[in-house]
């Protein structure tokens, strides 16, 4: 899952971000909520894990402004023990309550189950055009016209971000931190997958089917996908 972590305690921050990147979450750490307000508007997360006594704005606005656009998966890990606490955060959006001290064996099952329920509720295969291109994450592959095509796990990592950020431009850093720390990828390896894609794809530059180029900015995934 990719997982954004709200905490202004160092070494909980820590913590929480060293077990999560040890059951091969992707992981951004911020330690304020405007941090990750910036994170939330840049990239696309799966679940934020954020305390409540914030410096700044605090947790529960954080939660609000979340819930204002977003029904991502939020966690609060907090020092604040009363019941009446829990319910308001509860009742303003947040999904978990785990109060402070807190078993960081606890936060990384939940963060199993967690994962369980989104990957049954994501879809099986994202199919275009009247099934002209079909991607299946499940498999990892991708049909288009009928044929398979072959391609490398990165370049599948970046279609498939592009596909599930329909619409929205992202630029080459932020598909280059999806792809995470292993990857030695850098803008113009990015470009180097575009193109790969667009060839796979019999996309045309000049008039594109899947991939637009937003000049100075970033790339954008317009295709039009089967109901």
């Amino acid at each position: 899952m990719r997982i954004l972590i709200v905490e202004d305690h160092y070494k909980i921050n820590e913590l929480l971000a060293r077990f999560a990147r040890g059951e091969n979450h992707f992981v951004k750490q911020t330690f304020s909520a405007s941090e990750a307000l910036k994170e939330l508007s840049s990239y696309s997360f799966d679940l934020v894990i954020t305390d409540l006594m914030l410096p700044g704005i605090q947790g529960e606005e954080l939660i609000k402004k979340i819930r204002e656009t977003s029904d991502i998966y939020i966690m609060v890990i907090s020092a604040k023990t009363d019941v009446s606490d829990r319910i308001d955060c509860l009742s303003m959006g947040a999904d978990d309550y785990l109060m402070k001290p807190f078993s960081v064996k606890e936060v990384m099952a939940k963060l199993k189950n967690i994962e369980k329920r989104l990957e049954v509720l994501r879809p099986v295969f994202f199919s275009f055009y009247n099934q002209e291109l079909i991607v299946s994450p499940m498999d990892r592959s991708l049909k288009y016209q009928n044929q398979t095509v072959d391609m490398t796990n990165s370049e599948f990592e970046v279609l498939m971000y592009l596909i599930t950020n329909p619409f929205q431009v992202l630029s080459r850093e932020q598909i280059i931190n999806h792809l995470g720390s292993e990857s030695e990828a850098y803008d113009r390896v990015i470009d180097a997958y575009i193109k790969n894609l667009r060839r796979k794809l019999n996309d045309d530059v000049k008039n594109p089917k899947y991939i637009k180029t937003n000049y100075g900015i970033g790339y954008q995934f317009i295709g039009e996908r089967d109901d």
